[in-house]
């Protein structure tokens, strides 16, 4: 449960009831598929979801943006989901060193100003394997 300020005018409550991660595990740099139920205590008008990937290492972070859905009211009351889709995870200009390691997939609910009204946070174990980094990703959820 998140509670945040939504447009500065109150306070929103956000529960995540689900989160989905396939193909999982998949490449590293296989497509990704992200869904999320969610339910609002309040409406929240042109909200985003914000998706990155963040590559860990103890001296650098590198971010990686996924993308960004289009606005949309969130309704309260009643279940709202996201899915997002990306064709590839881009790790192109990241050491390989860097990628082998724990990782961290994120997606953000944002108001229309910018702020963060909630974030799921899924750890990302990558590992070598025979067909190459391979990534298995974990939902505090399961």
């Amino acid at each position: 449960r998140r509670q945040s300020p939504a447009r500065g005018l109150a306070m929103t409550t956000v529960d995540v009831s689900r989160v989905a991660v396939f193909p999982n595990p998949a490449l590293l740099g296989a497509e990704l598929n992200l869904e999320i139920d969610y339910q609002c205590a309040t409406p929240i008008q042109n909200a985003r979801w914000v998706v990155t990937y963040t590559v860990d290492m103890t001296a650098t972070k590198t971010v990686l943006h996924l993308g960004t859905t289009e606005p949309r009211t969130c309704e309260s009351g009643a279940t709202n989901f996201l899915k997002f889709h990306c064709d590839a995870i881009d790790v192109a200009g990241v050491k390989q060193s860097a990628l082998h390691n724990v990782s961290v997939l994120t997606a953000s609910l944002v108001d229309d100003g910018g702020g963060e009204l909630a974030k799921v946070v899924c750890v990302t174990q990558v590992t070598k394997t025979g067909e190459g980094l391979t990534r298995n990703v974990i939902s505090l959820l399961e």
